[in-house]
């Protein structure tokens, strides 16, 4: 148990960085000083003072100062304990799930950035390439300790193929960002488990798209982001993707 709660605290942390560093993107930090916007101090949004260190402790900052600059008084929004406690909660699973391990770390990064680069995209319909590459860069130990790099380019190679075949079909139904983070999954999760993601994403992503469309009339042109449930796959699948396997070789092969 205590093992988990510094696990949690751990992730709580990690939650801060992630969550500040999709905020930079929608604000276009990056465009202007990548630097900058990867190290630079956290500031409060109204008065634009640094924030003191108590006030950048995860949860227990925004606590401590009521949900508010402790210089201004301006309102903080209760998104960034929440993130955190996401996040946390995020760290927990992946490594109860998957042991206490190199590896297991690997994972929690990936399913980190991805939930960033999901809440970019949720904000800003844009998926940043820098963020796909990093996600690229964080599966090279995972997929060098799988021992079959053949069945990581077959993944890669599904998920392209299936894209290109959808742009061909149906012009305009997915964005270049999206199937640039399709490959980049293809290429970690391999060749079964991209049909798991693929399974997950799109039926997920439909159903949500299916009831957006009738709140607002049937209009079902509307376009909606997509990587939040590419991100909700990918973590799916790196979590539980083998159970999800075994229970449809025992279900349909069986």
């Amino acid at each position: 148990m205590a093992i988990l709660s510094l696990i949690f605290a751990a992730g709580t942390f990690a939650g801060s960085f992630f969550y500040t560093l999709a905020l930079r993107y929608i604000e276009g930090s990056f465009k202007s000083d990548p630097f900058k916007a990867l190290f630079s101090r956290s500031k409060c949004n109204n008065c634009k003072n640094p924030l003191g260190i108590v006030s950048l402790i995860p949860i227990v900052g925004y606590l401590l100062n009521f949900g508010k600059c402790k210089i201004c008084g301006a309102r903080i929004s209760i998104s960034y304990p929440l993130w955190e406690i996401f996040y946390g909660l995020l760290a927990v699973a992946v490594f109860y799930i998957k042991g206490v391990s190199l590896l297991s770390l690997f994972i929690y990064l990936i399913c980190s950035v991805v939930t960033a680069l999901a809440i970019v995209d949720y904000r800003t319909m844009i998926i940043p390439p820098s963020l796909v590459l990093l996600i690229v860069a964080l599966s090279i130990y995972p997929i060098s300790k799988s021992g079959d790099i053949a069945n990581n380019f077959y993944g890669f190679l599904l998920l392209s193929i299936f894209f290109l075949l959808m742009l061909f079909i149906f012009p305009g139904a997915f964005g270049g960002g999206d199937i640039k983070l399709y490959m980049a999954a293809g290429f970690l999760l391999g060749l079964e488990m991209s049909i798991v993601l693929l399974e997950i994403s799109l039926v997920s992503g439909a159903l949500f798209g299916t009831i957006y469309a009738l709140l607002k009339g049937g209009n079902f042109r509307l376009k909606i982001p997509f990587a939040p449930f590419i991100a909700f796959g990918i973590i799916i699948t790196l979590l539980f993707g083998d159970t999800i396997l075994l229970f449809y070789y025992r279900s349909f092969l069986w």
